[in-house]
């Protein structure tokens, strides 16, 4: 229960809502626990007397209660749901806050189904709690105490003998409580399961349909829902076995009544009446312990789910602000590597950059080359603090990244990256994306720059049109167009490009490339690329070969030497040629 316990600071503004909550709760309470008593009077002091009038009065008196009762449980029941949800919300907020904190290691290890899972599913399960169960176990819990010392009073032994057979629910009740636990963190974890492959298979429908692979997908998904099924169904078989018992031994409670109750009415020692409220006590005194295998179940359900979701609460914040950050210097894109080495968390022991120096001057143009996992990557993602460095140092305009807050180091950094993103929204909040309050004018500038205004004038509602979900309805050179738009819009000092132009066609890239001229003047550019035109125009080259820098110079020095950089030059031209030449053949038409 210590992770429900971690909901108390969630519900600690809402004090005041609480305490009239508390307040129905008692006047429902206490007026529910006044029926039995009215309807004994009237049998005692109307039915058997035969008195028409006392019998008029105390049903009366019986129906205003009634009514005074469902009042007190309708506002108990509008309260404790408005705060259910108030509590939920917040913890939802906070959990949302904190994903967007959590370094991007975190994501390799969690996948974004599971996160889905615990966001949405889980904490259905912690408003049911809070909003409902929670309330109603201390309600019934009160009312348990409070009738208990009802019937003593009215009569010990009745009571006594009434309840003995209850003592026999313990046995069932803890063996029922100790496999349920298993049982519910079963269900919750495969429902993570079910959801990433949802999630996986909906996002990645293109290549699933492209290779053909809808019946794997299907089968896939069908498979983790059976055992989703399986695994709810031995949880509900837990409840099937558990609750008819405690049905059982509550009827033997009510034979036992029956049978005394009897003996004693006939006897003389005991009024129809009081028979008649003692049968009601004695219902209102079983029904909460009926309820006891709902309770566990439903607080079980929410531990299993309060346990994944502060998972999430309790994931280390590796990259965040300093706790004394420095002052902003002066923007002007002075990046310098010193002795850097770095290794991924998820692979400490690997290293990727082994004593990277560099370093890149405002103004400067320059492009990151190097084969698949050389660290082209881990350089450009050091530089906006995305991770840590494992020694040495990353400085921008001379102070290391680790000193500045988070949002001054990256106000001054705009990235494209390969694989663009877009949000399911128009084109304009697309581009806007890094400065929302740009205008209109502002959207169109930038547009115009990346070339995107051209085919936005086309699409139907222009810089309104909703581009769909990572922007489907665009192409993929036009969703990198748009990447660079963003990027343009946000006017940064220290431009960073990944392969930003790879999905766009030679004259589209052209295009962009002389408008981006202009653009890059004046600010420092870091362009991890393989493009020819691309490496031509950059004022240093780096070539990287298993994370160490083996060259650097501008193209003509390094071509010249005749090293690595050269071998990944002729290689490329040789590429493109054959690629020109499969173009220009009789079978593409040429």
């Amino acid at each position: 229960m210590s992770y429900l316990k971690r909901l108390l600071p969630f519900a600690a503004p809402y004090r005041r809502e609480i305490a009239l909550t508390v307040l129905f709760t008692l006047g429902a309470l206490f007026t529910n626990l006044a029926v039995p008593r009215l309807l004994g009077q009237a049998v005692d002091e109307g039915v058997l007397k035969r008195d028409l009038q006392a019998v008029l009065w105390w049903s009366g008196l019986l129906v205003g209660v009634a009514a005074l009762r469902s009042v007190f449980f309708y506002l108990q029941g509008v309260w404790q749901g408005t705060i259910g949800a108030d509590i939920v919300r917040d913890l939802r907020n906070a959990l949302y806050a904190k994903l967007h904190r959590l370094p991007f290691s975190y994501y390799t290890t969690m996948p974004t189904g599971q996160i889905m899972s615990r966001m949405v599913s889980d904490m259905d399960a912690i408003e049911q709690f809070v909003a409902f169960g929670f309330t109603a176990m201390i309600t019934e819990v009160s009312t348990f105490i409070l009738v208990l010392v009802v019937l003593l009073q009215l009569d010990w032994q009745l009571t006594l003998l009434a309840l003995a057979p209850m003592s026999l629910m313990a046995i069932p009740l803890i063996r029922f409580r100790l496999k349920l636990d298993p049982a519910w963190d079963a269900v919750r974890e495969q429902m993570g399961r079910l959801t990433s492959v949802l999630q996986e298979n909906v996002s990645g429908v293109r290549v699933v349909k492209a290779f053909g692979r809808e019946p794997y997908a299907v089968s896939q998904f069908e498979r983790e829902n059976a055992l989703n099924r399986q695994r709810n169904i031995e949880r509900g078989q837990l409840e099937a076995a558990a609750f008819p018992t405690m049905d059982f031994i509550s009827g033997l409670s009510f034979t036992v009544l029956l049978l005394v109750g009897a003996l004693r009415i006939i006897e003389g020692s005991l009024t129809l009446g009081v028979f008649t409220a003692f049968t009601w006590y004695i219902w209102s005194l079983i029904w909460p312990i009926r309820l006891i295998g709902w309770f566990v179940s439903l607080s079980r359900q929410a531990v299993s789910a309060a346990k994944r979701l502060f998972e999430i609460a309790d994931a280390e914040e590796t990259i965040c602000d300093p706790v004394r950050p420095r002052p902003a210097p002066p923007p002007r894109g002075r990046v310098v590597f010193e002795e850097v080495h770095f290794s991924y968390p998820d692979a400490p022991t690997v290293p990727v950059l082994r004593g990277v120096n560099l370093v890149i001057e405002p103004g400067q143009t320059v492009a990151i080359l190097g084969t698949t996992g050389s660290g082209k990557s881990s350089v450009i993602n050091l530089v906006p603090r995305f991770y840590d460095v494992t020694a040495g140092r990353v400085l921008v305009d001379d102070m290391d990244v680790r000193d500045y807050r988070l949002s001054d180091l990256r106000a001054r950094i705009a990235i494209v990256p390969q694989e663009t993103f877009l949000f399911s929204a128009t084109l304009r909040e697309n581009i806007a994306f890094g400065k929302p309050d740009a205008t209109l004018e502002e959207v169109i500038a930038a547009a115009k720059i990346a070339q995107v205004h051209e085919f936005a004038e086309k699409l139907p509602k222009g810089y309104d049109t909703l581009i769909g979900e990572r922007g489907v309805g665009l192409s993929g050179g036009q969703r990198q167009r748009v990447a660079l738009a963003r990027a343009v819009l946000m006017n940064p000092r220290i431009l960073i490009l990944d392969e930003a132009t790879s999905a766009v066609d030679t004259h589209t890239e052209q295009l962009i490339q002389a408008a981006l001229e202009a653009v890059m003047r004046g600010r420092t550019n870091i362009v991890v690329a393989q493009r020819i035109s691309t490496l031509q125009r950059a004022d240093l080259i780096v070539v990287l070969d298993q994370g160490r820098i083996v060259e650097m110079g501008t193209h003509a020095a390094l071509y010249a030497r005749g090293g690595l950089y050269r071998q990944l030059f002729e290689m490329q031209m040789r590429a493109q040629e054959a690629a020109r030449t499969l173009v220009e053949s009789p079978a593409f038409g040429g």
